[in-house]
């Protein structure tokens, strides 16, 4: 581990401990937007042995060490660049998701909720809803599906929302029981990475019993459990012992910086 830098964004610290809590082996299906970005970092550093996949059919994605950026977007023409298959969605949704091949999906959301649902639809009422988003994509088949779920989401109030408005994406639902009584298979352990700390879930069997809420169990460097609890829009539960997460090395913030030369990721209002 080398020197701890000092000069970087808490946006830039989330996708660093993104990175941090890839698999080291197995599967892993990124979804837009950042996902991107911590799986390529976390490919070229700590899990060079993951297979990277997205939804439209890169599988197997191996970039060259010294790649000179991440892929824009899940459809970016350089992931057929050391791609081990190049196909479409039917396989990527079906043999690999629906086939129980995927080990971690890896996504990002406009909401997530106590229970780890997300919202990537609308805001507001589905029938007259203030705001659409873009839509579903593979999130659905991804949270549905995958053994367990790393979620990137920026720490904002109107963001950690006691329920989601809709759910596009289904984490533990309403609580214990309910990804199995919607016929979906336990999932765990689930990860959230904010700009303020790592969260997992109460949960030891990946959905029957605990409470199945979010814990805050680290905070990035000089930040409060109580200001996290501030920004969420619920009672959040807290660790009994949380740990400071340890701030980017030198190293890796130079990596995370090189593979986003032109802020497509990290600039405000995109991530």
């Amino acid at each position: 581990m080398g020197e701890f830098a000092d000069d970087y964004t808490l946006a830039e610290l989330m996708c660093v401990v993104a990175a941090r809590e890839f698999p080291r082996e197995g599967v892993a299906m990124l979804g837009m937007g950042l996902p991107v970005l911590a799986g390529t970092m976390a490919k070229l550093s700590y899990a060079p042995e993951v297979a990277l996949c997205t939804e439209v059919g890169a599988f197997d994605w191996r970039p060259k060490p010294g790649l000179t950026r991440a892929p824009i977007g899940i459809h970016d023409f350089n992931l057929n660049d050391g791609s081990v298959m190049v196909t479409d969605m039917v396989d990527a949704l079906g043999t690999l998701l629906m086939g129980g091949n995927v080990d971690c999906g890896v996504l990002g959301a406009a909401q997530i909720d106590r229970y780890g649902n997300l919202n990537t639809l609308v805001m507001g009422d589905y029938r007259a809803p203030e705001r659409r988003l873009g839509g579903t994509g593979g999130n659905t088949e991804i949270a549905c599906l995958a053994k367990r779920v790393l979620t990137i989401m920026p720490q904002e109030r109107r963001r950690f929302v006691e329920r989601v408005d809709f759910n596009t994406s289904p984490g533990y639902i309403d609580g214990p029981g309910a990804r199995m009584r919607a016929g979906l298979a336990a999932q765990g352990p689930n990860v959230v990475v904010s700009t303020f700390g790592v969260f997992r879930f109460d949960t030891p069997d990946g959905g029957e019993t605990g409470s199945c809420e979010m814990v805050l169990e680290g905070v990035f460097p000089n930040m409060d459990p109580e200001i996290v609890k501030i920004e969420t829009g619920w009672e959040l539960a807290v660790a009994d012992s949380v740990r400071e997460v340890e701030p980017p090395t030198a190293e890796e913030l130079a990596l995370l910086r090189r593979l986003d030369p032109h802020h497509f990721y990290l600039v405000p209002g995109r991530y």
